[in-house]
């Protein structure tokens, strides 16, 4: 018995000591939170593995205390998404000129590091780290230029029908946003990774016209949004890619079921399977767009990415809401419709020349309806999603095509009015009320007393 009992007590140290050792070198991990909220999302995951090979470095400048561990927790989500990703700890006193250097306050930051590129941060939430990350990839220094001129949408007017939220987005993911005004640059700067065409509304001069088609002969990638009506000059550059633009304007007979107060809110729930709207999964709104069409016998490869559905058509006469109704004889056309499409082709151009955005395959993305970007649009629904999508797809950086890390799922508490009253009589009279009353009965009968 005594053998038993010294046996017993070696196998638990044996069994501890064990326990221990296994505790220093393995790591179980579970996120039982709703919308995993410590786990990185699927758009997050997306970034790290797009940076290829390679460390990834956080070197955090932090005093060492409490604040240490919260960046440590919050960037684990990190550190546990890949063996690459790497978290180190300094003490800003041990490092003063590399503080002065990256202007680190008293607060401290993280410096995350790749490749030789580097960011600072001094919020450490998952959409700042995320796109930080996404400035540091190849595409980092890619160029957006916007024509401008000629009443373009302006990336920097932050009015409702400005892009100034559309600029700070492509911002955020490591696309640089640039304006060219082509009279007074003379050409199209050279490291341009994607020429804007945001509905003009006056002409544009033939030498402009001629620049921007022989970028795009080149092999440069274009976006052309732009609106029902005339083209301004552009009509060259349609042929050039192939497109057709129809007459009319995208109407929906039951918009006063739906809400949207309109028949001119052009409304988007299914998508073709295209790299750019497979992962959208939300509605997405138009407002007064129009329609397009393909070419037969183009060298462009066309995919639909925006579709009407069957009971919408395009209506050519007046938007009156009173009196609207399809009227074929009219010129009306019935849906559905495109008015979305996506272009490829995988020679640079006919001049033989390498393309200005160094891609194997030169790429285009034509809308008929340039409002679903501005600043009154670009937070409705899914609006945001497919425009940084359609960025992405265009400066070839197919990895991160629709990486916008969504906001927590139950980070707002939303109850209907009836229940509202509800808890405000409960908690703001019934229960203050109930309260005095039981101290003013108990103060009453012990003064009785």
């Amino acid at each position: 018995m005594r053998a038993s009992s010294y046996l017993t007590m070696v196998l638990i140290v044996l069994v501890a000591v064990a326990a221990g050792w296994l505790a220093q070198r393995t790591s179980v991990t579970a996120d039982w939170t709703a919308g995993n909220r410590n786990s990185l999302t699927p758009a997050s995951l997306r970034v790290v593995h797009a940076l290829g090979a390679g460390p990834i470095d956080f070197t955090a400048y932090i005093y060492p205390g409490p604040q240490r561990n919260d960046v440590r927790q919050q960037l684990s989500r990190y550190t546990r998404a890949s063996n690459r990703v790497h978290l180190h700890f300094a003490d800003p006193a041990r490092h003063p000129a590399t503080v002065r250097k990256l202007g680190i306050g008293k607060d401290g930051a993280v410096v995350v590091r790749y490749q030789g590129r580097q960011q600072t941060l001094t919020d450490y939430s998952e959409s700042s780290v995320t796109n930080a990350l996404q400035r540091l990839s190849p595409g980092g220094s890619k160029w957006i230029v916007f024509v401008t001129g000629h009443g373009e949408r302006d990336p920097g007017a932050k009015t409702t029908a400005g892009y100034s939220k559309l600029a700070t987005a492509l911002d955020n993911q490591g696309l640089k946003v640039r304006q060219v005004n082509l009279v007074q640059a003379g050409a199209i700067p050279d490291n341009t990774a994607v020429l804007v065409i945001a509905s003009p509304q006056h002409d544009l001069l033939p030498g402009e016209v001629n620049m921007i088609r022989a970028y795009v002969k080149r092999g440069g990638n274009v976006l052309w949004v732009d609106d029902p009506g005339p083209r301004y000059g552009l009509t060259p550059l349609a042929q050039d890619l192939g497109i057709h633009w129809l007459d009319g304007t995208l109407v929906y007979p039951d918009y006063r079921k739906l809400g949207t107060g309109s028949p001119a809110m052009a409304l988007v729930a299914t998508y073709p399977d295209t790299p750019i709207t497979e992962n959208l999964k939300q509605i997405t709104i138009f407002a007064f767009a129009g329609a397009l069409s393909p070419l037969d016998h183009s060298s462009w490869q066309s995919k639909a990415i925006l579709r009407s559905p069957a009971r919408s058509w395009l209506e050519t006469g007046s938007l009156d809401q009173g009196s609207i109704s399809f009227q074929p004889d009219q010129g009306d056309r019935a849906g559905p419709l495109t008015f979305g499409l996506m272009l490829s082709r995988p020679e640079p151009g006919a001049s033989g020349d390498n393309p200005p955005s160094g891609q194997s395959q030169q790429r285009a993305v034509v809308v008929a309806d340039s409002d679903f970007m501005d600043n009154g649009h670009l937070a409705d629904l899914g609006n945001r999603t497919l425009a940084l999508a359609i960025f992405q797809w265009l400066a070839g950086r197919d990895a991160q095509i629709a990486v916008d890390v969504p906001k927590a799922p139950d980070a707002h508490l939303e109850m209907a009015p009836a229940r509202l009253s509800t808890f405000w009589w409960l908690f703001v009279v019934t229960l203050p009320g109930a309260l005095f009353v039981l101290g003013f009965g108990r103060w009453w009968w012990r003064r009785r007393r």
